[in-house]
């Protein structure tokens, strides 16, 4: 899938006994669960965003099929698309490639609704940045920096 210059490649996890490693370490991507070898479930997709050949964002998010109804994100007649990992590498920040991966995601998958986990204040600068809502889903938790965001 193209977005403008972005190319989403779907990433498939390399075998390592009864875990996977997904992606290749890169000082290009900070986030430590690149790095780790995990158990990979069927719902998981995987994606590298690349321009010009290069890795500049990579993604990690899971669909569920709807109708579904989540409070207090609402009905959600065609799904939930949850991103659940999405970091752009360091030498590509600020140049829009967190937007464009997203609006690339979506164009892969027009009907689910997407939604977004939070972790800290930089990607929460993210999603407030690309006009998605935050969504804080326990009052135990509010204020704290893990909290789901949703698109408009």
């Amino acid at each position: 899938m193209n977005a403008g210059s972005l190319t989403l490649v779907e990433v498939r996890p390399r075998v390592r006994g009864r875990f996977w490693r997904v992606f290749a370490p890169s000082e290009e991507f900070l986030a430590p669960w690149w790095d780790e070898e995990l158990r990979v479930d069927d719902v998981d997709h995987w994606f590298s965003a690349r321009r010009d050949g290069v890795e500049v964002a990579r993604c990690k998010f899971i669909l569920e099929p709807g109708p579904l109804d989540r409070k207090p994100l609402g009905p959600m007649p065609h799904g939930q698309l949850d991103i659940l990992a999405l970091e752009v590498a360091v030498s590509a920040r600020r140049q829009g490639i967190g937007l464009a991966t997203v609006q690339a995601i979506r164009a892969m998958y027009p009907l689910p609704r997407m939604t977004a986990l939070n972790d800290d204040a930089t990607s929460r600068r993210f999603w407030d940045g690309i006009g998605w809502v935050r969504h804080e889903l326990d009052p135990f938790f509010a204020g704290v920096e893990r909290v789901t965001y949703s698109e408009v």
